[in-house]
């Protein structure tokens, strides 16, 4: 029984572990010296995002759901890891991570109303947000469930290119709010359900990032 807990331990700790404890940008917190001139701020739209995915679970079987008819998927996914089928699978459905993010800090920062938000010619800096990783992990090795795990940095950069803020957020698979993950079989059956939970993942990362911006 210790051992199985052990076990357990490690298995929900290591991607914590190696993911939240990669490189990340330094924090620059928000002076109120230059925190008070700014009142408009314009919403970079670009949100970049890494070519690949984080992925750890067990070898899943895709099938039809991403090759669509019988027989042409057989080839098509030869040599491919999970991680890549299942961008090619998002890239089917169309859903981008980066838009996911974009449509997040769009809603909550006008929620804020602590700036307006203007043209980037009438704005007194710029609102930036990268994805620096994401992808799914198998939360509990008994389970089923593929869980979102994303890392982005904001910033606000001023037009001279200063930049006066920036925070980096992870958010982890099993963190209590991230709950929107499903088991890959539910991903394929019904892509919304993907979208769902990147956007609640997003949605959380966004929320906390934004709370250092107050």
């Amino acid at each position: 029984m210790l051992d199985k807990l052990r076990f357990l331990m490690v298995f929900i700790a290591l991607p914590v572990i190696l993911l939240a404890g990669c490189s990340t940008p330094q924090s620059i917190p928000l002076s109120v010296e230059k925190r008070s001139p700014i009142k408009n701020i314009h919403l970079e739209k670009n949100v970049s995002k890494p070519s690949a995915i984080y992925w750890r679970g067990t070898t899943q079987a895709w099938g039809g759901a991403l090759f669509g008819a019988l027989g042409a998927f057989a080839t098509a996914d030869a040599g491919m890891t999970d991680a890549e089928k299942m961008i090619k699978f998002m890239e089917k459905h169309k859903i981008d991570i980066s838009e996911i993010v974009y449509s997040e800090v769009s809603k909550q920062t006008v929620a804020l109303k602590t700036y307006q938000i203007s043209s980037v010619d009438k704005s007194d800096a710029t609102l930036t947000f990268v994805v620096d990783m994401y992808g799914f992990n198998k939360t509990h090795p008994f389970g089923t469930h593929m869980n979102p795990m994303i890392r982005m940095t904001a910033k606000l950069i001023k037009p001279n290119n200063e930049i006066i803020w920036q925070e980096s957020e992870f958010v982890s698979d099993f963190a209590s709010e991230n709950d929107q993950g499903q088991s890959l079989e539910t991903y394929q059956n019904e892509p919304a359900k993907l979208r769902v939970a990147l956007a609640k993942a997003s949605q959380v990362a966004v929320k906390r990032l934004l709370a250092k911006l107050q």
